[in-house]
């Protein structure tokens, strides 16, 4: 099916990478999440695609306490506890490093969007799971 929607979830990329994550235990998920942003580290690795970087960041937020207010995926309605707590500042700052990475301007992940609403969309989710990372210790940036 590929994407049916601009939400952290709603590929079948990242539901790939979330079924991986769910059969961990706490500790391997956030070594999964960890790896996925060290992969970035390059400027935009090969390594990881941005459906990963963003499913991972959206785990990460969900985690923080302002997090478990905001919808996710009813397949994932777990995904509030599926990392240690209290999740650690340099998670939050790998977090937001790798979605700055991933989704620069330049990209073609915005180039694959059909139309400039749905693209509009997909920033917009995209900039709700960085502003909650931002607020998670007082929009320190490390």
């Amino acid at each position: 099916m590929g994407t049916w929607g601009p939400g952290p979830f709603d590929s079948d990329t990242a539901e790939d990478y979330l079924d991986e994550l769910e059969e961990q235990p706490a500790s391997g998920r956030l070594a999964v999440v960890t790896t996925t942003f060290r992969a970035t580290s390059g400027g935009g690795s090969s390594e990881v695609l941005p459906e990963e970087v963003m499913a991972a960041a959206a785990v990460v937020a969900a985690n923080l306490p302002a997090g478990a207010s905001l919808e996710w995926s009813e397949d994932y309605s777990g995904v509030t506890d599926w990392l240690p707590k209290p999740i650690d500042s340099a998670l939050v700052s790998s977090a937001m490093q790798a979605l700055e990475s991933v989704f620069s301007e330049n990209e073609s992940f915005w180039r694959s969007w059909v139309n400039e609403e749905e693209r509009g969309e997909a920033r917009a989710e995209l900039d709700r799971v960085k502003a909650l990372l931002r607020s998670a210790y007082g929009g320190e940036s490390r």
